[in-house]
């Protein structure tokens, strides 16, 4: 008699260019972790249920499948234009009435989907609760995920700002829940620190950078031809930012810098790849400063197809607010990028000044126009601290197969 497959029941809320993408059955792009882990549980053996919130109104299918038998089950989230605009106004941190009824409505739809999983995992601590209760219901293993620490290291021992502390209060009772696992990006804001803090039992902690294509670099890559299919010239010097553009990002920065930089260097031009929020406000500040065609908006990209810009890149910059150590600097990097970065966080953990890149003190626009005019000038100091970034990620970083299956292994101990 064969064995029963263990049955996993990941609880989540939408990513962008993630859950859409999936019910139209094209490729997932957005945070790569996520999809990788669903697929990778499914391809070890699990029987992988995600149930995902969306911000959507009618029309959601009542399930979908996809990544070779991983069953997608989608719900509508309640009271979505009560939510988005809290969303938009930066309140919805505040709004617990509204998290109450999103864990009530996630619940009824696990239960209703009459499956008895061995392993509850919470993606973000936004169905936590659910998770607990269902978790106590069926006797399933409860793991929770975080992707940074939302800021909480920064609220509590740097910027000692109590509207951000009160933001993410939830974030910080979520690691009072008992749970057998809980897995931390280190994104550089400090995840281990606030964890042991907060009081969660670090030997059910595990702190873990993300993984990375190893392939992302392609020496013989025809950047003349890719600039000339963006509308670029051929020579010129192509800046590249990639990521959300969110409030963190400081997007703004570097269009700021870009008048002073033009002038030093006509030839430079701006390419920001990623969809968001901010796009709009971005791309009237870039109207505003005469940037309309210096500075060009690509939107989202799907993650295969994101190796092109960097390779592309004359220079990759990254200047976030709390941490630059994100997916993206590590992708840059193993793509053999010039990185420009800034000093914050645990961002040098692997972006080394001098060494695999430049990393300035702050992050203020002249301090980045200064460093980006020097290495848009310097076609070799570019190529050195190039090569250096592809080094240090052939030696540091996991391959995301390594690193999936990390995590897969210790999913599989969770089940007696």
């Amino acid at each position: 008699m064969m064995n029963k497959k263990p049955i996993i029941a990941f609880l989540s809320g939408a990513w962008s260019n993630v859950d859409e993408n999936i019910r139209q059955s094209t490729e997932p792009g957005g945070t790569a972790s996520v999809v990788r882990i669903w697929a990778g549980c499914q391809v070890n053996g699990f029987e992988t249920h995600v149930f995902i919130m969306c911000q959507h109104g009618h029309g959601l299918p009542k399930e979908t499948e996809f990544l070779n038998g991983v069953r997608f089950h989608w719900i509508s989230e309640p009271f979505r234009t009560t939510a988005n605009w809290l969303r938009r106004k930066g309140l919805i941190g505040f709004c617990k009435p509204l998290s109450l009824i999103w864990q009530l409505q996630m619940l009824y739809r696990v239960v209703k989907a009459k499956i008895r999983p061995d392993i509850i995992y919470c993606m973000r601590p936004t169905f936590l609760v659910s998770g607990w209760l269902l978790s106590r219901l069926t006797g399933a293993k409860l793991v929770w995920r975080l992707y940074g620490s939302y800021g909480l290291y920064d609220a509590w021992f740097q910027q000692n700002s109590w509207v951000e502390r009160l933001k993410n209060i939830g974030v910080l009772v979520a690691y009072r829940i008992p749970a057998d696992l809980l897995i931390t990006t280190n994104d550089g804001t400090r995840g281990d620190k606030v964890a042991r803090w907060a009081g969660f039992p670090m030997e059910r902690h595990r702190f873990w950078l993300n993984g990375v294509d190893k392939s992302l670099r392609v020496p013989d890559f025809d950047t003349a031809l890719f600039k000339q299919s963006l509308g670029l010239a051929p020579d010129s010097l192509m800046i590249l930012m990639l990521g959300r553009l969110c409030s963190f990002r400081r997007v703004d920065r570097m269009i700021d810098a870009m008048p002073d930089i033009l002038r030093d260097v006509p030839e430079a031009r701006l390419v920001i790849v990623g969809g968001g929020e901010l796009r709009e406000e971005l791309e009237n500040q870039a109207r505003a400063l005469e940037l309309d065609k210096k500075v060009m908006f690509v939107g989202p990209v799907p993650n295969n197809q994101i190796w092109k810009y960097l390779n592309a890149s004359d220079l990759y910059v990254i200047v976030n607010m709390g941490s630059n150590l994100s997916a993206t600097l590590i992708e840059a990097m193993s793509a053999g990028c010039c990185i420009l970065t800034a000093d914050v966080g645990g961002t040098t953990e692997v972006a080394i000044d001098g060494a695999n890149s430049v990393v300035l003190d702050d992050a203020a626009p002249s301090s980045i126009t200064g460093a980006a005019v020097d290495l848009l000038k310097n076609p070799q100091e570019r190529d050195r601290l190039a090569q250096g970034a592809y080094q240090y990620s052939m030696k540091h970083f996991q391959s995301w197969d390594e690193r999936i299956q990390m995590e897969v292994e210790e999913l599989k101990r969770l089940i007696p």
